[in-house]
């Protein structure tokens, strides 16, 4: 019973330790990427190590976007720069809650940074960067306060650059917590953002894949409701499978282009066998 006690008293100082010391950032701290990214860093902000379990009131969303237009994307071009906004927005919470702090991270398949960050010359004072491992994530230096008086609503943002190579897919990860500022975990509201993923949409780039993979062309790509496929000999042979190696369809046709219908296939990555021995991927939307 005493070590049980003993035990459970240790758990609750690093506790508090880890909620009170990280008004300059977790990571920054050494708690490395606490999004919920599937990384070989540190922990995640949503276990019992940190703030305890993820709270539906506040409601967090993170978004990438056009620069010009500021509406999201689902796709992107190498190099290309964006805008990462999250928001949180904790309006059932009865007690007013007036500051917050967040991290975001940008990876790639592999589980490592995926592109670049640049923080706004306004928000230097108060968003870093900081690595984790084969990482690299933003994260605020300091408590930021609510964007709208009078009601619990959260956001900043940054600029996320493209990687220049052809990538394929970046998922994006973020946590926002909404605080109250007494340096206990006791009246703050940690959540998650559901994962984004978004896919590459550079021609150049496909074109490049495409020539690697023995001339197959396929497009568009990524796709959303039908594919084209088109090579320089007939196609006896097609077969799409998953990247567990499921075969989703496969089909015959005496011809050198065909064309499929993928509205039906969950978003991912799939790979284009035509036959039986060239291989190309595409991304269905």
């Amino acid at each position: 019973m005493k070590r049980n006690s003993i035990v459970f008293a240790c758990f609750l100082a690093v506790l508090y330790v880890t909620l009170s010391s990280d008004i300059d950032g977790a990571a920054h701290h050494g708690h490395g990427d606490v999004t919920g990214a599937h990384t070989a860093t540190i922990g995640h902000c949503q276990t019992s190590s940190c703030h305890g379990g993820n709270n539906a009131m506040n409601i967090v969303l993170l978004q990438v976007k056009d620069t010009t237009t500021l509406l999201p994307v689902t796709t992107y071009h190498a190099g290309q720069t964006y805008m990462v906004t999250i928001t949180g927005d904790a309006t059932a919470v009865t007690s007013n809650l007036p500051g917050f702090g967040f991290m975001v991270s940008a990876a790639l398949g592999n589980h490592t940074l995926a592109g670049s960050y640049t923080i706004p010359s306004a928000l230097s004072g108060s968003i870093h960067t900081f690595a984790c491992g084969a990482t690299t994530v933003v994260e605020h230096s300091v408590v930021l306060p609510q964007t709208t008086t009078g009601t619990n609503k959260y956001a900043t943002w940054f600029y996320w650059t493209a990687p220049t190579a052809y990538s394929d897919s970046v998922t994006f990860y973020g946590l926002l917590n909404a605080v109250n500022g007494n340096g206990a975990s006791s009246g703050d509201y940690p959540n998650a953002a559901t994962p984004l993923t978004i896919y590459e949409n550079d021609p150049a780039a496909v074109a490049t894949v495409a020539h690697a993979a023995n001339d197959i062309t396929l497009y568009p790509n990524p796709a959303a409701t039908s594919l084209t496929i088109q090579t320089g000999e007939q196609i006896t042979s097609l077969v799409i499978s998953n990247t567990l190696g499921q075969k989703v369809f496969s089909g015959s046709y005496n011809a050198t282009q065909a064309r499929v219908d993928v509205a039906g296939l969950p978003a991912g990555t799939y790979l284009v066998s035509v036959n039986g021995s060239r291989v190309q991927k595409f991304v269905k939307q």
